[in-house]
């Protein structure tokens, strides 16, 4: 029987062109002989786990392996991981129009060209065909919190499971709140509408959550009191009643301090709980951010080192090369030039030491650029391999409220995790095998 199992599980089938194939259903599966690291940075080799029904049933060195496993031996020569978590990415939505018509009244626009979308949400709008999903896969990620490309309140934030075939299908649970961020509408010089800079989007934003709440305090009289006139119901506004009740919080695309500064005056005026997403320059509101508890969804997309700093560094590894002659006020350039880079780079460590809770998003960065940011972020930024990893993992499940199911390998616990053929901060580490929700994806 047990031979029958593992005949029926080692048939795959196509599900991704021809670069990911899936394994067939079978009743359980388990890894073993691996090293298996675990979110907190330790490490268990000659370890085995085992899961069924897409949750984990044991984990460790001293696994009995059941009868009706299908089992992958890892040869003590294979690395497995937690899931990696994406805090918020945009992977899958729906690119937004190229154009835009003018209007006749940009000063007063409908809300959708104002970029307040709050009421869309990425089930319903995800185009599973991103090639992002499978190159998300391939660097170790199982688990994302998807959000809507848009302006100022683009729609909401939802958990999937990651697949390279249908993530659409793969939603987890209830939505986690809204995105938020001080872009302004859509739309070029002559097709552009209010809001078109930071203060309109601002006073916008405050608009919209006062017609909110106008709107709520009406559906709340009207029920106890229907001889009053009937609400006019709103689809976009009553998707901003859970921020307003403080229930969801708002995940918050902003980078500058000066704009984080913008960010607590609406906290402020409204009283929302704040998820700070990118975040590059938190690090110089770090007191203010761990005394409100605002945790941190950093992005890894620093900007490139100052050319000459690199040409610097090639130099010294040359003997022979000659140091290069600068003026006094050149000099003073480079200086501020690489303490400002420094600061960016050096960022999540910065916001770590404060106390801040980071977890990761990859917010404005391109798949194809993420080991090379990495490895900056580890050469520059003074962050070890446990720290990313605990970031990536159990860090980003507990700012998005989902640590009870994700985000570490324990019984119990979603079955969702990489096999990597070495560490997988390594340079070259290739995923050979990614487990999400349960389905074993090959690559």
């Amino acid at each position: 029987m047990r031979y029958l199992f593992r005949v029926l599980a080692a048939l795959v089938i196509f599900v991704y062109g021809s670069s990911v194939i899936k394994a067939q259903e079978a009743p359980a599966y388990a890894i073993t002989n691996v090293t298996i690291h675990h979110s907190d940075g330790s490490e268990s080799k000659s370890s085995s786990i085992v899961w069924r029904d897409g949750v984990i049933e044991a984990v460790g060195k001293r696994v009995t392996i059941p009868f009706d496993a299908f089992t992958i031996d890892g040869g003590d020569s294979l690395h497995l991981y937690p899931g990696l978590i994406d805090g918020l990415a945009t992977w899958g939505s729906p690119a937004p129009p190229k154009e835009y018509k003018s209007l006749p009244e940009p000063g007063n626009p409908p809300y959708d060209r104002a970029g307040v979308q709050p009421e869309r949400k990425p089930s319903e709008l995800l185009e599973s065909d991103d090639k992002e999903f499978e190159a998300a896969m391939k660097a170790g990620f199982t688990t994302a919190v998807l959000g809507v490309e848009g302006n100022m309140l683009p729609g909401q934030v939802e958990t999937f499971f990651i697949s390279p075939e249908e993530t659409k299908m793969g939603l987890y649970g209830e939505v986690l709140g809204l995105e938020g961020s001080f872009e302004t509408a859509p739309g070029g010089w002559s097709s552009g509408a209010y809001p078109s800079t930071l203060m309109g989007v601002m006073a916008k934003f405050r608009q919209t959550m006062y017609e909110a709440r106008a709107l709520q305090t009406h559906i709340q009289y009207h029920s106890t009191n229907p001889e009053m006139p009937a609400p006019n119901r709103s689809e976009v506004l009553e998707a901003l009643f859970p921020l307003l009740n403080n229930t969801k919080p708002i995940y918050f695309k902003v980078d500058s301090k000066e704009n984080i500064d913008l960010l607590l005056k609406l906290q402020d005026e409204f009283g929302f709980d704040a998820v700070i997403v990118s975040g590059k320059e938190a690090y110089a509101r770090a007191d203010v951010l761990k005394k409100r508890g605002i945790p941190v969804l950093a992005s890894i997309d620093i900007d490139d080192a100052p050319k000459w700093y690199t040409d610097q560094k090639k130099k010294k590894k040359d003997d022979d090369a000659k140091e290069e002659e600068i003026t006094d006020e050149e000099k003073q350039y480079r200086e501020k030039q690489l303490e400002a880079w420094k600061a960016e780079v050096t960022n999540i460590k910065s916001m770590m030491e404060s106390g801040i809770q980071v977890g990761y998003s990859s917010h404005g960065l391109a798949l194809k650029d993420y080991s090379k940011k990495l490895e900056v972020i580890m050469d520059e930024g003074e962050l070890k391999e446990e720290d990313l990893l605990e970031i990536m993992t159990i860090n980003t499940a507990k700012i998005i409220g989902l640590d009870r199911v994700f985000g570490s390998l324990e019984k119990g616990k979603n079955a969702s995790f990489t096999l990597v053929n070495k560490p997988i901060y390594e340079k070259k580490a290739t995923v050979l095998k990614s487990v999400s929700n349960g389905t074993i994806y090959e690559f």
